[in-house]
C-alpha cells in the first residue's frame, strides 16, 4: 500500500469527521428554529409536548452520528496504517 493510498484513507476519515460535526450543529440549528417558530403560534401544546415527533428533523441528527462514526474509524485506520508502513 502507498502512502497516497493511507493519506487518502486518513483524508476521507477526516472529511467525514467534519461532515459529520457540521450535520449535527445544523440538526441543532434547524430544531431551534423550528421551535422558535412554534412560539409565535396561538397553540402551544405541540412546543410544550414536542408532540406529535417530527421524524425528519432526526435525519440530520442521524446522518451526522453515522458521518462521524465512520470518520472516526477511516482516520483510525488510515492513521494506524501510515504509522505502520512508513
Amino acid at each position: 500500500m502507498s502512502l497516497a493510498t493511507c493519506q487518502a484513507i486518513l483524508g476521507m476519515g477526516i472529511f467525514f469527521l467534519l461532515l459529520g460535526l457540521v450535520f449535527v450543529a445544523w440538526d441543532r440549528r434547524e430544531k431551534k428554529v423550528y421551535y422558535d417558530s412554534l412560539l409565535g403560534r396561538r397553540d402551544l401544546r405541540e412546543f410544550i409536548e414536542r408532540e406529535p415527533q417530527r421524524s425528519w428533523m432526526n435525519a440530520w441528527r442521524t446522518g451526522g452520528q453515522i458521518s462521524l462514526i465512520l470518520g472516526l474509524i477511516l482516520a483510525i485506520v488510515g492513521g494506524v496504517l501510515w504509522l505502520i508502513l512508513y
